[in-house]
């Protein structure tokens, strides 16, 4: 029972990590498309650099508390995920505003959710900031 409740509390922090991480992503992507006049393929990556430096940070620092780990270590995993989870971002976008019609910023959610639940978290709880103990959930 302890066990389940550890896991579905780092699951609801990641997700929190993760929400917050897109904020910052998708107000700079909307700023950058809207405002300064950036495609929304441009702008979108950029939002995502945004959002990645925020996510490792609060991945390593408050979701899996793996500051003990090298950062060394951390960041050339965080890296492989984030790229492959952007590449998957950016050809979800790409798929539901340019096939499916959708409004980028509601194909930007859409796709955002898939990815954030089925790779995101998954890979950076056991390849990113796996730790050795045995309390990593």
């Amino acid at each position: 029972m302890v066990e389940a409740f550890n896991y579905l509390a780092k699951f609801f922090k990641a997700q929190v990590a993760s929400l917050t991480a897109t904020l910052v992503d998708f107000s700079i992507t909307y700023i950058l498309t809207s405002f300064v006049g950036f495609s929304y393929i441009l702008s979108s990556g950029i939002g995502v650099v945004c959002g990645g430096v925020v996510n490792f940070t609060l991945g390593r620092y408050w979701v899996f508390s793996a500051e003990n780990e090298k950062k060394a270590d951390q960041i050339p995993r965080y890296m492989l995920v984030w790229l492959s989870s952007m590449l998957l971002n950016m050809g979800g976008i790409i798929f539901f505003t340019e096939i499916v019609g959708l409004y980028y910023l509601i194909s930007k959610i859409a796709t955002a959710v898939i990815v954030g639940v089925f790779f995101n978290y998954y890979l950076q709880k056991t390849f990113v900031f796996k730790t050795k103990t045995k309390s990593s959930i």
